[in-house]
């Protein structure tokens, strides 16, 4: 779950169930620090108006399309929209993952009370075009899947696992689409696979929450250590000019993001 920079509204990503808003206000006015505070009675997002959609893998109770594996849910600072993303792994965890793994959606939520799919993003791997190539260690050991997003107001950058650190540009949330990409080359060995993502043949493994640094982009590989990297696409002006933002924490610069003066 993510809340917006005040703290009165978070997204959560309900796992096998889609996205859901909860009002959190009274958690962040609360002056009573230790306080039991129910929120049973809050959630903006009536249970049967929550968009739901399938991953393409099955799972108890999921459809012919599959069921959502709900990973993170993150305002898009400054606009009405959220990010959300399904975490899938490979066969090894279990039998309805594999291809087509995970992907991003953009969630219009400018009203909480019927929030709606409006714009979705692949890479290659989570497309038909790439299922004849999914062999067996690629299906069992490997993830093609978001993972952690760091959102700015029209870019996102999302720890895609096996695919690297994406740069997905949102300005239209209806077309998201890629505009660079990272895939470190990995060490020739390491002492322990991950046994679920590393032992197929790509052994490249994003995975945490990019931070930007003066600039700079900091993003852990699990297996192959810490990347740092530069960004110089389309908003790069953004990137540069932010001090401290990272996609887990209303630290830093994301109360200025929120405020939407600094889009290009």
């Amino acid at each position: 779950m993510t809340p917006t920079v005040d703290g009165k509204t978070t997204y959560l990503a309900y796992l096998r169930g889609g996205m859901l808003v909860l009002n959190t206000s009274d958690v962040a006015n609360n002056t009573s620090p230790g306080t039991v505070i129910s929120l049973n009675d809050k959630l903006l997002t009536p249970i049967a108006n929550r968009p739901t959609w399938g991953a393409g893998n099955q799972c108890a109770g999921g459809t012919s399309a599959g069921c959502s594996e709900s990973h993170s849910a993150v305002p898009v600072p400054g606009r009405s929209f959220e990010v959300n993303i399904d975490e899938v792994y490979g066969k090894f965890t279990d039998p309805s993952f594999g291809w087509p793994w995970g992907w991003m959606r953009i969630i219009d939520v400018h009203d909480p009370s019927h929030p709606q799919i409006v714009g979705e993003f692949k890479i290659l791997q989570n497309t038909d075009a790439f299922m004849s190539q999914a062999d067996p260690a690629t299906q069992n050991f490997t993830s093609y899947s978001t993972h952690n997003p760091t959102v700015l107001p029209q870019l996102v950058f999302d720890s895609w696992h096996s695919g690297g650190l994406q740069a997905i540009d949102i300005a239209d949330p209806v077309r998201p689409h890629q505009i660079g990409f990272v895939s470190p080359t990995p060490l020739a060995s390491v002492a322990l696979e991950d046994p679920a993502l590393s032992r197929g043949p790509n052994k490249v493994v994003i995975w945490s929450f990019p931070i930007i640094r003066n600039g700079l982009i900091y993003v852990v590989d699990i297996r192959n250590g810490l990347f740092i990297f530069r960004y110089g696409g389309p908003h790069h002006g953004v990137v540069d000019h932010i001090k401290f933002l990272e996609g887990n924490s209303n630290r830093g610069d994301a109360t200025r993001l929120a405020a939407a003066d600094d889009m290009e």
